[in-house]
């Protein structure tokens, strides 16, 4: 298989690439012009790198061929940039016109990576037929992408898939997500300061999650949504818990200290369901497996 892969150095898309180089597939990765971390995949076998920023996307057949588009990248993922409109508006429009011209070049399967973000606070299990109330700009932006995305398929007999992530881990993840910075903390016995961790959720990690994104690219499945999650949902606290027990931490936790955000506490209990009938795919790492291989990786 030939296929185009954007924000091929983020975490997710590193973590792609080496799963497709070891399928044997040929990937053109495409990185900022002049970026400094292209180094990072330059050597995975298999791989080719394509220099276009993001307003440059209508211009991806100088790629070459390709039967599969992975479209990973997107600006303003973390903080305070999930609500900057005209931000997100534009990781809509460099997305659209990325979409258009690899429909045009021929590429036959699609998919985009989508978020739990846009289903917005849910209470209860979140299916994909759960009606999207994203209440960020990037979760706003991340769904009309989705319904832009899947009429502009289907027009043009092309394969559409959006595999929807929750809340993934893993090594070479953002130093300060949840799960990055308490490693962190607790590793060095510092105080741990918390939202109450009431919260339901559900972490995935990231190498459970580019294969279920490897065999969207390759397995003759329903288009639509994909929800991306382990399956293992419990209280935020108990996960909390887990992690000071296998760090052996004498940290301090202390819940309640840090606010729920204006937009509200977000739950999670993602049903996988599709995920697993479709694909035929179960997470395989248990959490304890995958912060192993996180404190591993920090070796």
């Amino acid at each position: 298989m030939k296929i185009v892969v954007t924000g091929a150095t983020s975490f997710i898309g590193k973590a792609f690439i080496e799963t497709a180089s070891q399928k044997g597939w040929e990937i053109a990765a495409v990185v900022r012009r002049n970026s400094p971390k292209a180094s990072s995949i330059a050597d995975i076998k298999g791989v080719k790198i394509v220099e276009l920023n993001m307003d440059e996307y209508a211009d991806i057949a100088k790629a070459g061929e390709f039967d599969c588009l992975a479209h990973f990248a997107w600006d303003g993922t973390r903080g305070a940039q999930r609500m900057d409109s005209e931000l997100q508006k534009r990781n809509y429009e460099n997305s659209v016109a990325l979409i258009k011209a690899a429909i045009s070049s021929g590429c036959k399967r699609i998919l985009t990576a989508g978020s739990q973000a846009e289903y917005g606070n849910c209470d209860g299990v979140i299916t994909e037929e759960t009606e999207c109330k994203p209440n960020t700009e990037y979760g706003v932006y991340k769904y009309k992408l989705f319904t832009t995305a899947k009429e502009l398929c289907e027009k043009a007999g092309v394969t559409y898939k959006e595999p929807r992530f929750f809340s993934l881990y893993g090594p070479g993840d953002f130093e300060k997500t949840l799960i990055m910075s308490m490693i962190d903390n607790m590793r060095n016995n510092r105080r741990c300061e918390l939202t109450e961790c009431i919260q339901m959720w559900d972490f995935l990690y990231v190498k459970d999650a580019v294969n279920a994104v490897a065999a969207l690219c390759e397995l003759d499945c329903e288009d639509g949504a994909y929800n991306l999650g382990s399956g293992d949902v419990r209280q935020l606290k108990a996960y909390v818990e887990e992690l000071y027990e296998i760090l052996g931490s004498s940290s301090e936790l202390v819940y309640g200290a840090v606010p729920y955000p204006k937009t509200g506490m977000v739950s999670i209990t993602p049903s996988v369901k599709k995920t697993e009938t479709q694909l035929n795919w179960k997470a395989k790492y248990s959490f304890a497996e995958g912060i192993g291989e996180i404190v591993k990786s920090l070796k």
